[in-house]
């Protein structure tokens, strides 16, 4: 198998399993500040190896990296300092979707942030990227589920 990825330089000690079979990629993780960048281009290289767009490809990491933010700021840590999280991408006919579970049990909450706030803009973020999201309230917490398709193509007669 090949490569797709190397971060041994980057000197991650991050707690991670990962498995990628037939267009999907199925990581579980404790999300780090420090290690966002890593998994972005993990996502990156699965997203490039799926021959996904590059404007599909923008969006989703956008979106990803938006949604573990997300479970940094919001979810409790545990005992050890970690956040766990789970990040599902799967390439289907028309798209992409990710799934992203972490162990918050309280739903987003949307708001109208003030036009000079530097925070409370992911789930305006999140509607204007994805072509459909949604929230899953489950028994250790929720899934953030989002699909974003190929730009429309223009016809030109």
């Amino acid at each position: 198998m090949e490569l797709l990825v190397d971060i041994r330089e980057r000197g991650a000690s991050v707690r991670a399993t990962s498995r990628s079979v037939d267009g999907q990629l199925d990581m579980s993780f404790d999300v780090r500040a420090e290690d966002l960048a890593s998994v972005r281009d993990i996502v990156a290289a699965h997203l490039c190896w799926w021959r996904v767009d590059s404007g599909t490809a923008f969006r989703i990491l956008t979106v990803v990296n938006e949604l573990l933010t997300n479970v940094l700021q919001h979810t409790l840590a545990n005992a050890d300092g970690c956040r766990m999280a789970n990040l599902l991408l799967q390439k289907v006919p028309d798209g992409v979707t990710a799934i992203v579970r972490d162990q918050d049990p309280h739903p987003p909450v949307y708001s109208s942030p003030d036009a000079l706030a530097e925070e409370g803009r992911g789930l305006m973020l999140l509607r204007a990227l994805a072509d459909d999201t949604s929230v899953s309230m489950t028994s250790a917490g929720k899934d953030v589920w989002v699909f974003i398709g190929p730009p429309e193509t223009t016809e030109h007669f």
